[in-house]
């Protein structure tokens, strides 16, 4: 699980405008004489160069939703839609202290291809590689609704059978079994395809006329495959979920199928790896209905490595949990705290009894809903430039509201008023959540439609409410194409649960282009409190750590929405080097969302976070029965899998990864998240039951 990393994210457009409050200087030019030129570079890259008399900034909306500002004129862009397409880019020349500006638009014509070479060397191992159809793993054929609307949300394919072999044991479709699927490139990033049937292929009931046959139920028909097809890679979206799909699709030229025939030419790549291939594609006679396909790279088991061969049997580490009480304190300790350390987390971990214990023979970890929350609030109306005799308003909150865009835990939003008393009987106000565990320097920020003009006014105001005097108020101020180019004012709250104006003075800010408001209510604290959820989060740091082994953990999962609970290992040297230098290796992940599928994961240096190696794996009763989690790692390699069975993931284990030094458990229950997902409203409690965890060398 991604626990370690705190990211303070600033990623927001700009939108101009030509409307303003700001009240301009006597001397003020209007700029004239606007031009404006671009050059393609390529690669979706444009250079925009634009020229005016008297102007002091440029702002250019590239005509694709993206804007963007400069002093200079000059400016690049990288658009990244696919295909032939033309923009109309429109450039603003301003003078600062000057509300009137002038416009100009040209046409720009764009042409991108797409290209992702991590993909076509899967595909294609660098020159010519085959696939084979999965027929050792349940789901190498599946089928279930491909639309959002269905039943409200991604289904994960409803498999055909429990019997891994099904499609291989009946003559009425043993033809399916055989395939053999070849993707070669010529090295430039351009696919070939060609499918060998050996003669005969397995057709769906709906489309049986195109093999001149007829009937309901699906059939093997001899039908020509030869020839080779061309495949194209395009970018996809839809309604999986994105940590269930590459987000690219495949489109076969020339009518090109694989294995099965749903009379569909375009397959959706879920998952690939160096072994197995998982795609989806809608039947061209009902788009609403999906089709799930898995292919592997293995020929003699036509599934790739079906079951774990384990080289390790000594029984070296173990806690069977079978003394009833807090966990045993010479093998667990405990993380404990609220935040979940950057990733958006809900819940704080305790070490509670409620929470976490041993009980009839199993682990309990319980996540429970407390119905309270230390959420700190603060609100803010007014914000104004001023100098000593005038005023412009930059954002009273009673029109559009603007976009916020909060970090480090804090979320802001446009509210009626709480307190319409005193300094502020205005209707709508800003509203700051600070929640318990949020970053000290948890804030938000919104964007202006023209930058401040600092040369009229010196100072910005703000009428503020908070709960406490002496509340740090940061308010910062930058340029939204360059954060490095801002200047920031502390002011203290002076009064309690009452409205007052602050007025911070930015006569000393650099000359920069400042468009962004960023504003840090009770800087330097993180709130203090009961969390809306308690949780337990379990480890044996400094306690149990090791290196290479197998792993098994018998575990049964919480099924409510939003819980998140996960059965992992980080590198023992964390406290040193960090994460994800530290590595990270997930034996068990599960959301509650989602809760017939569980997945496994890698995290080191240059595959973290959303690019971490991963993969999941169809568990339909992995929260009403206890199954087996296991890992086996090597110095060689690193797999996982579920009951002892299929190996849902395999990675290459080499000396420069994390993964040759020690590592120690961790054992939790998450809420939310950016794993987690939405809480179920009716939540009260749900629990994660371990009926043992195992270490083999």
């Amino acid at each position: 699980m991604k626990r370690m990393k705190y990211f303070l994210i600033a990623v927001m457009a700009v939108i101009f405008s030509c409307d303003s409050d700001d009240v301009a200087t006597p001397n003020a030019v209007v700029p004239s004489n606007l031009s404006v030129s671009s050059q393609n570079e390529g690669d979706g890259v444009v250079n925009f160069t634009a020229s005016a008399t008297n102007a002091t900034y440029y702002h250019f909306d590239f005509g694709d939703g993206t804007t963007g500002l400069t002093n200079s004129g000059t400016i690049s862009k990288t658009y990244d839609m696919i295909g032939d397409n033309t923009y109309t880019v429109t450039v603003t020349a301003g003078s600062s202290g000057q509300s009137q500006t002038i416009s100009e638009s040209i046409q720009v014509a764009v042409s991108l291809g797409f290209s992702d070479p991590e993909t076509v060397a899967f595909l294609t191992d660098g020159s010519s590689k085959t696939w084979f159809v999965a027929v050792a793993q349940p789901g190498h054929l599946g089928v279930g609704p491909a639309r959002e609307g269905i039943d409200g949300e991604w289904w994960f394919p409803k498999w055909f059978s429990a019997q891994a072999f099904e499609k291989c044991s009946e003559e009425i479709s043993d033809c399916f079994c055989d395939d053999e699927l070849t993707f070669s490139t010529d090295g430039n990033g351009n696919i070939s395809y060609t499918l060998n049937n050996n003669g005969s292929t397995f057709f769906n009931a709906a489309h049986l006329a195109a093999a001149g046959g007829s009937g309901d139920e699906d059939s093997c028909f001899e039908f020509d495959t030869s020839g080779t097809k061309e495949v194209v890679l395009s970018p996809v979206s839809g309604n999986v979920p994105e940590g269930e799909t590459t987000g690219i699709q495949m489109d076969f030229s020339d009518d090109g199928f694989m294995s099965y025939y749903v009379g569909s030419s375009n397959y959706e790549i879920l998952s690939i790896s160096e072994n197995l291939l998982y795609v989806r594609s809608f039947d061209s006679e009902n788009p609403d209905l999906a089709w799930y396909l898995r292919f592997s790279a293995d020929a003699n088991s036509g599934g790739g490595e079906e079951n774990l061969v384990t080289q390790f049997n000594n029984l070296v580490w173990s806690d069977e949990f079978d003394v009833d009480g807090a966990p045993d304190p010479a093998k667990w300790t405990y993380d404990l705290g609220a935040g979940g350390w950057g990733n958006g987390e809900a819940q704080e971990y305790t070490n509670n009894p409620e929470n976490v214990r041993v009980e009839d023979g199993v682990l309990k970890i319980t996540a429970i809903g407390s119905g309270t929350s230390g959420n700190v609030l603060h609100y803010y109306d007014d914000v104004m430039l001023v100098n000593n005799t005038d005023s412009a308003v930059l954002q009273d909150f009673e029109g559009t509201a603007p976009a916020f865009t909060g970090f480090g835990g804090t979320t802001t939003e446009v509210i009626d008023n709480p307190d319409a008393t005193g300094d502020n009987v205005s209707s709508k106000v800003a509203q700051s959540t600070k929640p318990v565990g949020a970053e000290v320097w948890a804030g938000s920020f919104f964007d202006l439609d023209t930058p401040l003009d600092l040369s009229t006014y010196n100072s910005i105001s703000i009428k503020t409410w908070s709960p406490t005097v002496g509340a740090v108020i940061k308010l910062k101020i930058e340029n939204s194409n360059n954060s490095e180019e801002s200047h920031e004012v502390d002011l203290m709250s002076t009064v309690a649960e009452s409205w007052e104006t602050l007025t911070y003075d930015f006569s000393g800010a650099p000359d920069f282009v400042y468009d962004r408001v960023v504003l840090f209510f009770d800087f330097g604290e993180s709130p203090q409190g009961d969390s809306a959820y308690t949780s337990a989060r379990i480890k044996t740091e400094n306690l149990y750590e090791f290196t290479y082994g197998r792993v098994e953990i018998r575990a049964k999962l919480p099924s409510a929405g939003g819980t998140w609970p996960a059965l992992w290992t980080l590198g023992a040297n964390f406290d040193e080097v960090g994460w994800p230098a530290s590595g990270e290796m997930d034996i068990m992940e599960h959301v509650g969302n989602n809760s017939n599928v569980t997945s496994s994961a890698l995290h080191y240096p240059g595959n973290s976070g959303g690019s971490a190696v991963t993969n999941s794996t169809s568990v339909p009763t992995a929260t009403s029965e206890f199954h087996n989690y296991t890992i086996e790692w090597t110095a060689e390699s690193i797999k996982f899998v579920v009951d002892d069975e299929l190996i849902h993931l395999s990675f290459t284990n080499a000396a420069d990864t994390p993964f040759n030094a020690d590592f120690f458990f961790i054992m939790n229950v998450a809420m939310g998240g950016t794993l987690g997902g939405t809480i179920d409203p009716a939540f009260t409690e749900d629990t994660m039951e371990v009926d043992y965890i195992r270490v083999y060398q």
